[in-house]
């Protein structure tokens, strides 16, 4: 159970946060909205007056004011979690990476999904702020053992990463399918690779689109119009360069993420050697982390 502390302005926004986070054992509490000459420092000191370990506020794009005062917030010590909400002035992906950059969990949309909500504020109520709370707690005791046995079971419960890919994944998933470019060209000559990665992409919510030779990948290419494309390196007849090339330079195939996929790291360099056209080389993924990267990266290809 977790201590979340809600700064939202619209009501109606207000009022879906608290009936979303109602099913939860967390225990809610509302801010006193900033007035327009309080200082970040100001409304950093009234959020910690309330010691929430979650904070779940209104984005407010002007001069970045909701990063600056997030950063007000995390130069202290034991800082919350912050999940920013998009008002209706609709935030500009620039902001949502910067916001995403300095700090924040995740950014959800003005419509978001309940579950999506209640996920993120789970994963930042066991998130590294709520770790290092919890350590203090022990600490406290002054019982040096036990409070390494309870930094190994936190840690060991700990499986959320925080790294800018993983919370730009996050913004993707949690946005409306309508309003996001979510189909995906994967072209494999290998039933097997073209079988896993297109599972893999379903299993995030991708609309994979497959083709098992270059002029297939050409031909959906141009007629789906994906806004991005994952291809083998190597592929029969032509490798995924020259299918880069064929599609971006000959085809004029713009805008268009391209990624080519290869099991040899020696390759990287030469795939992305300047003027190939290729925008991303990725090792194929064989494992969770693997799988975690290859998403992430396509979902920052996706953004892009």
């Amino acid at each position: 159970m977790a201590r979340v502390l809600l700064s939202l302005t619209d009501q109606a926004v207000l009022q879906n946060v608290e009936t979303a986070l109602a099913e939860t054992k967390h225990v809610c509490s509302r801010l006193e909205n900033p007035g327009p000459t309080d200082s970040p420092e100001t409304v950093a000191g009234r959020i910690m007056a309330q010691e929430p370990q979650v904070v779940v506020m209104d984005y407010q794009p002007e001069d970045a004011a909701s990063v600056k005062l997030m950063q007000a917030v995390t130069e202290l010590t034991s800082h919350p979690e912050f999940i920013f909400i998009e008002t209706e002035a609709k935030a500009e992906r620039e902001q949502v990476m910067m916001a995403l950059n300095e700090g924040a969990r995740a950014f959800l949309p003005r419509k978001f999904e309940p579950a999506a909500l209640r996920n993120y504020v789970e994963r930042a109520a066991s998130g590294p702020s709520r770790l290092r709370l919890k350590v203090q707690e022990a600490a406290g005791a002054g019982d040096e053992e036990a409070v390494i046995h309870r930094l190994e079971a936190l840690c060991g419960d700990l499986r959320i990463k925080t790294n800018s890919f993983q919370k730009l994944i996050s913004y993707l998933l949690t946005t409306p399918a309508s309003t996001q470019p979510r189909k995906v060209l994967v072209v494999s000559d290998s039933p097997y690779q073209l079988e896993m990665l297109k599972k893999i992409l379903e299993d995030y919510n991708f609309q994979p689109l497959t083709a098992s030779n270059p002029n297939d990948g050409l031909n959906l290419a141009l007629s789906e119009k994906p806004h991005l494309i994952i291809s083998d390196l190597e592929l029969d007849g032509q490798n995924g360069i020259e299918f880069c090339q064929a599609l971006k330079f000959t085809h004029k195939l713009i805008p268009c993420y391209f990624i080519i996929c290869t099991a040899n790291q020696d390759k990287i360099s030469l795939v992305m050697t300047q003027g190939n056209g290729v925008d991303d080389c990725l090792i194929k993924p064989s494992g969770q982390s693997d799988t975690e990267d290859f998403i992430s990266r396509v979902a920052l290809g996706l953004l892009l």
